[in-house]
């Protein structure tokens, strides 16, 4: 329960922040126990980012570690990497966003 209730905070705070901007792409990442990363994903008109690629890169050289998608709800879980990492979240042209990882 605790859990999501932080994942709609961060989202809520996500679009608050987004008002003066265009309909843009946002993510939140939230560690899900020791081995894992739950993303939350939406829109900033407040649409949720369901069904959207994900992939997990290395930072180190660009290999892809890991695709999938969102849910229904815009989230996905995904097994933490070993070692540093980068997150994608792809809508399409002019929704993309990639972030390091947690």
């Amino acid at each position: 329960m605790m859990k999501q209730i932080c994942i709609a905070l961060v989202i809520f705070l996500l679009l608050l922040a987004a008002q003066a901007q265009a309909h843009s792409l946002f993510f939140s990442l939230v560690a899900d126990g020791p081995d894992s990363v739950e993303l939350a994903g939406a829109f900033s008109d407040g649409t949720l980012a369901a069904g959207i690629p994900v992939k997990v890169y290395a930072k180190d050289d660009g290999r892809l570690l890991w695709q999938g998608r969102t849910d229904e709800f815009g989230l996905c879980l995904f097994q933490r990497p070993g070692g540093p990492y980068e997150v994608e979240l792809d809508a399409g042209p002019g929704h993309r966003v990639r972030e390091d990882g947690i």
